[in-house]
């Protein structure tokens, strides 16, 4: 390995979700040995600033809605221009994605995948392409046992060398401390509530309806709930409008784009996940460093599960998940930041994990 070695990173988007905190969170532990650099079809990309200070470059390839051909010849220049990036790594929801990944494979880069889903919208498709995703990968790694199966199927996941890649976090960032609590919810307005968080893309694959659904039944019996909505997607404006429509959009706090997550959750009282799948939410990982109480959907990996904090819960029972959600008011909070230590899923005690990566690179 050279002093400096340059990785071409694709994957990353310009919503702040969890993919792009995981990368952003690489960037950092592997500088400056390693630099990150990004290829994307986003005209900016989340901690943009923050990747920058670590060295990285950002390559602009276009939108989708472009087409691929042109995407294609961007990406053909790109790697034409730059023949220090020998390795690409693929940071992906769904084999779809070797229609990108195929022209690094033609120039003869290595190809590292990342899988980072555990189903996809459109399985079909998926099932189509994975041979070809599987025939192009060089290197196989992903967040979670479920998510490997997905993306790349069973027989490579029994016959090839699969780095399950924990989703990392910063997790002293998290530890509960009731000072910040408090300051937290005197800032929202919300001293005397019963807080309910949820933080996520609003598309479909968080079930952004499931959301509005479970709160709008917990409201019925506790009428002093609040739901903290961290997020924006393509849904925003159809879920804002559904709560409305629900009569809750007074109780509803939709907050968007947040850089202080961590500060947010020391606010809530419990997190709520109802996604319909997923690889391994980073954003469950934070909620249980914040020592929150989670309801996850039972489509979620049980590998979730780092503490006694995480129940799953089947959909479409929206009283069932307002039941356990409201017998768990007034739970103790306390630190769990050795429960995420001794899981693996803290930054500062991965360097096993990371060595693991960088062989692959």
């Amino acid at each position: 390995m050279s002093e400096k070695q340059r990785v071409l990173v694709y994957g990353m988007s310009d919503n702040p979700g969890g993919i792009e905190t995981y990368l952003r969170n690489l960037a950092k532990e592997l500088a400056p040995e390693i630099i990150l650099d990004f290829v994307t079809d986003f005209p900016g990309v989340a901690y943009e600033e923050e990747l920058r200070g670590y060295g990285s470059r950002i390559y602009y390839i276009g939108a989708k809605s472009q087409g691929l051909l042109k995407q294609w010849k961007q990406f053909r220049k790109l790697l034409r221009e730059h023949p220090e990036y020998q390795t690409v790594y693929g940071n992906i929801l769904n084999a779809g994605a070797v229609f990108t990944l195929i022209i690094p494979w033609i120039y003869r880069r290595k190809i590292v995948v990342h899988s980072h889903n555990g189903a996809a919208d459109n399985e079909r498709l998926h099932k189509i392409c994975r041979p070809f995703l599987n025939g192009i990968a060089k290197q196989f790694v992903a967040c979670s046992k479920l998510a490997g199966s997905f993306m790349f199927g069973q027989r490579v996941m029994e016959h090839k060398d699969v780095l399950i890649m924990p989703n990392a976090i910063e997790a002293e960032t998290y530890a509960y401390d009731p000072m910040v609590r408090e300051e937290v919810r005197q800032e929202l307005g919300i001293q005397e509530n019963f807080v309910i968080c949820h933080v996520g893309r609003i598309a479909h694959q968080k079930n952004p309806k499931g959301v509005i659904d479970i709160f709008s039944s917990c409201l019925e019996e506790e009428k002093d709930c609040v739901l903290l909505y961290v997020g924006t997607g393509e849904l925003e404006q159809e879920i804002k409008n559904y709560a409305a429509q629900k009569r809750v959009a007074d109780k509803v706090k939709f907050l968007g784009v947040r850089k202080d997550v961590e500060r947010l959750m020391q606010a809530a009282d419990c997190f709520l996940l109802p996604s319909f799948y997923e690889g391994l939410p980073i954003v469950a990982v934070e909620a249980q460093a914040a020592g929150l109480p989670c309801f996850l959907s039972d489509q979620i990996s049980e590998e979730t599960k780092l503490s006694d904090l995480v129940e799953f819960l089947k959909l479409g029972d929206t009283r069932l998940w307002r039941n356990v959600i409201l017998e768990n008011r007034g739970k103790e909070r306390k630190s769990r930041l050795q429960e995420i230590i001794g899981a693996g899923y803290d930054l500062n005690h991965q360097e096993k994990k990371i060595e693991q990566l960088k062989k692959k690179f």
